[in-house]
């Protein structure tokens, strides 16, 4: 079962959208999605999430250049939105550490399974926002399958935003270049 989750910058949970197979790729579960459906009606004014490649790039989602010989700018940008998604990677791991029923089958009903997950990310936030700690041997990887959608642009005037973003943060970081790579 998929949970499709925005954390904020400390990893914590701020939506959640969970109870869709896993084998549905993430740009079908963001299209059913709650958070979607605010922001196609205009609710996310002046927000950007950044996703991974999974998701279609769009007025409101930035997600990675995916083509070859990227320029410097594009290069910087993707490394920015790493450095992002890493705190989402850490968030997803250390809620999958700290409950150990998310990291094998259970024995929860299907019909039960989103609401016991919907426990694990609200327990989770509580144990963020106090800063709780986690013992090393709590620690897991994640395996993300990313799939590529099937339309990964939804809207001409995110490619000029994107852009636009990608060209103030490498002019504000000082590493302005022209070359490929």
């Amino acid at each position: 079962m998929t949970v499709q989750g925005v954390v904020d910058p400390r990893g914590v949970f701020t939506d959640v959208c969970i109870g869709y197979p896993g084998s549905m790729p993430d740009d079908k579960v963001l299209e059913e999605s709650a958070l979607f459906k605010r922001a196609s009606r205009g609710d996310l004014k002046n927000v950007w999430l950044v996703g991974n490649s999974g998701l279609p790039l769009m007025d409101w989602v930035l997600v990675p250049y995916t083509h070859q010989n990227l320029t410097w700018t594009q290069h910087n940008f993707n490394e920015k939105i790493r450095d992002i998604q890493t705190v989402s990677k850490e968030a997803f791991a250390r809620l999958k550490g700290r409950w150990s029923c998310l990291q094998k089958r259970t024995e929860v009903k299907l019909q039960d399974l989103p609401a016991v997950l919907g426990a694990c990310c609200v327990l989770h936030n509580i144990c963020e926002m106090r800063n709780e700690e986690m013992g090393p041997e709590l620690k897991v990887d994640l395996f993300d399958d990313e799939m590529m959608p099937e339309n990964s642009l939804r809207s001409a005037g995110a490619i000029q935003a994107r852009d636009h973003i990608a060209h103030n943060l490498l002019h504000h970081a000082g590493l302005a270049g022209t070359s490929s790579l």
